[in-house]
């Protein structure tokens, strides 16, 4: 056989090809990002259509209905979903898998705006979001404090706290959830209006007017050029208050005249509470492409480094972290895969009875497993449950090939051929046989992985990693285990020379072959 002959006469070559499967699927193990679950991109489309004021009824009479009836003529559709709310409108649209997404958006995006005069005209325009598995949040932090308020939270989150988290490398959103936002509220005196002669419209008209932040003009220099921005943008009750309203008779009316200014918050529409106290939460969404528990740990040590710089008695914690639940998953199959790799190895120093048959032939495990790592990379997935589950239910066959060969080899042996010649002679002689047995692993788990829709972005790792770790194996096994057996055979030792483990093995062997032959 030509890999074997090969591995054979050139043992240098062999070793340093399996060194470099090592080192290249450790290298590929570093780069690859984790996740609990494969990336998974189901083809739903989310439009979201707000209409103030509108009760469900209307919403669902003037909105919902004519707009199915223009998505539900679109190609690829398969289901859609609606809900009338309050002043809001929610379309759930999912296509079939073979439908690119992207056109699939700008087609109902079109439809909408072709009908968009027979929609109520206070309806604002439709936002259409595509259903990410990703965007949800990995890591969710809650800042409360017995002493603030909530608005004192609200701006200590935001923009200080988020600004933060938001800049950190995998960070694609932070968000507050629960804040109460500053508002400066004008409530005029109607006695006060009508004593100074100012109309409603004259208080909106000079708040919107210089309550702006503009560039006014240029400043030519002789080698450069400098802006000129008008800086009356108010920030206090007070710079409200002497705002000028209107000018009667030579005297200046301001808006404190007319009116009390207050700061204050606005109505909150949503509510934050931690261990029963006001707080403000902060939802933390991953970039894509990033890993799940990279981006986790960047964020528990960032939020380590902002508690030194909160005021006394504030607190920010974790109350959510999804990096923790993936380390966990990966690690629980990450320790069965090894547990597995052990007992087989044992399985085998049992039956081979030969701790230098036990190396040759488990040697193929760990070169197998590691080199494959190089296959999930090349393929783009990730080191998920699934590609890991794939390897342990595939550890038994990674070292099927090995012993096969190796049993051969020691037969050849035991009948009186030098090592070299029984390497060569015992490869060849079962060669097809392996080869056929893997090929039909192969050929079993590659369908697999192109079956189309949902099933195919969750089982492809799966799959293609078995098949990988498979070929792998069976490279190893017409190469190193043959290289091996030529040129590290078993001593002869006798029976009654060996230790109590060996004289063990041999008396359960002895008895296993007799209940073999009884069969």
């Amino acid at each position: 056989m030509f890999i074997s002959d090969f591995a054979i006469r050139k043992p240098i070559i062999t070793v340093v090809t399996m060194l470099a499967l090592v080192v290249f699927g450790l290298a590929a193990l570093l780069l690859l990002k984790t996740d609990e679950f494969p990336d998974v991109q189901p083809p739903i489309v989310v439009v979201s259509v707000l209409y103030p004021g509108a009760a469900p009824e209307n919403v669902e009479r003037e909105v919902i209905e004519p707009v199915e009836d223009v998505i539900s003529g679109i190609s690829g559709v398969s289901q859609i979903q609606s809900s009338a709310l309050d002043s809001f409108a929610v379309f759930i649209v999912q296509f079939a898998y073979e439908k690119d997404l992207q056109e699939a958006t700008q087609q109902i995006r079109d439809e909408i705006n072709a009908i968009r005069n027979d929609l109520p005209p206070e309806m604002e325009e439709p936002v259409l979001t595509r259903f990410d598995p990703a965007d949800l949040p990995v890591v969710s932090l809650v800042l409360s404090s017995p002493t603030l308020t909530g608005p004192e939270l609200t701006r200590l989150a935001d923009p200080g706290i988020v600004r933060r988290l938001r800049g950190l490398q995998g960070v694609a959103q932070a968000t507050g959830v629960g804040g109460i936002e500053r508002e400066l509220t004008v409530e005029l005196r109607p006695r006060a209006l009508q004593a100074a002669g100012v109309s409603v419209a004259q208080v909106v008209g000079a708040l919107q007017a210089q309550n702006l932040s503009a560039p006014v003009g240029r400043l030519l220099g002789t080698l450069d050029e400098r802006t000129i921005r008008l800086r009356g943008r108010l920030a206090a009750p007070a710079d409200f208050e002497r705002l000028v309203v209107s000018e009667s008779k030579g005297r200046l009316v301001r808006l404190g005249d007319v009116a009390v200014v207050r700061d204050g918050t606005e109505e909150p529409r949503s509510a934050a509470i931690f261990d029963g106290a006001e707080a403000v939460g902060i939802e933390i969404v991953k970039a894509k492409g990033y890993s799940t528990t990279a981006v986790a740990q960047a964020i528990r040590d960032e939020a380590a480094r902002l508690q030194s710089t909160l005021p006394p008695g504030t607190s920010l914690r974790i109350v959510r972290d999804a990096g923790v639940r993936v380390a966990q998953s990966v690690g629980d199959v990450q320790y069965a895969l090894v547990e597995g790799a052990v007992l087989t190895v044992l399985v085998v120093f049992l039956f081979l009875n030969s701790w230098r048959s036990t190396v040759i032939t488990g040697i193929a495990l760990p070169i197998s497993v590691i080199a494959s790592f190089i296959a999930v990379l090349a393929f783009g997935f990730t080191l998920n449950t699934m590609s890991l589950l794939g390897l342990s239910l595939a550890i038994g066959i990674l070292i099927d090939d090995a012993i096969v060969v190796r049993e051969n080899i020691v037969r050849h042996v035991e009948m009186g051929k030098d090592p070299v010649t029984a390497a060569h002679e015992g490869t060849s002689e079962i060669g097809l046989a392996v080869a056929a047995t893997t090929f039909s692993i192969v050929v079993v788990f590659v369908p697999v992985a192109f079956m189309g829709g949902e099933a195919e972005q969750w089982f492809a790792p799966f799959a293609l990693t078995i098949a990988c770790s498979v070929l792998v194996s069976l490279f190893v096994s017409f190469s190193l285990d043959p290289m091996l057996s030529a040129y590290w055979p078993d001593p002869h030792v006798p029976t009654e020379q060996r230790w109590f483990i060996g004289r063990w093995l041999e008396r359960f062997n002895t008895w296993f072959n007799r209940q073999a032959e009884g069969y």
